[in-house]
């Protein structure tokens, strides 16, 4: 549990100092961006003993991520208003859940449901690839670099107990359900 909240706190405050340091350059978006904020949730939740556990530990991550890019950005000077606080204390709640279930899946899953939380992490950055920064966006560099870290996902959770074939035959479902995501994300 502590080492969700102070990876959780660790990343918010890097994310907040690094949108200044990334600038306009094509790793910008790390900053920026969802997917990058769903890979510790993933990761933690894959300790959990059980799915439960692992979705308490993703959401204590991603709300300490929100804590601490909100800590940050108030010590910085910038403004911290409740309704976008509030958006993303809620997104928190659902990514957390979500991603720490899903890292919990990829670690222990067997039969039908093998490859599935990989498919979601690899879903989610090929969606913010595709949908965010090449549709609605249109920075190309962005979606290159997000693209990319989707394909090296793939490849690397794909060999952890040999999944990679489970992945691939989540991913397609993975991704409609990523690119509804990103576009509910963008209506609000």
């Amino acid at each position: 549990m502590a080492l969700a909240v102070g990876v959780g706190l660790v990343i918010g405050s890097v994310t907040s100092v690094a949108q200044t340091l990334l600038g306009g350059s094509a790793l910008a978006g790390l900053a920026n961006a969802v997917s990058p904020w769903v890979v510790a949730p993933f990761l933690i939740g894959a300790t959990g003993r059980g799915r439960r556990s692992a979705a308490a530990l993703g959401v204590l991550t991603c709300e300490a991520e929100v804590a601490g890019y909100n800590l940050t950005a108030a010590l910085r000077g910038f403004g911290v208003g409740w309704p976008p606080l509030l958006l993303w204390v809620v997104a928190g709640l659902v990514a957390g859940i979500a991603f720490g279930a899903a890292g919990h899946s990829w670690r222990t899953a067997a039969g039908r449901e093998r490859g599935l939380g990989a498919a979601l992490l690899v879903a989610v950055w090929a969606c913010e690839a595709v949908v965010t920064y090449g549709v609605i966006l249109g920075y190309a560099g962005h979606a290159i670099v997000f693209g990319a870290v989707a394909v090296l996902l793939l490849v690397l959770l794909g060999r952890f107990r040999r999944q990679g074939a489970a992945v691939l035959r989540w991913l397609l479902p993975a991704v409609g359900l990523g690119v509804v995501g990103m576009l509910a994300l963008h209506a609000l």
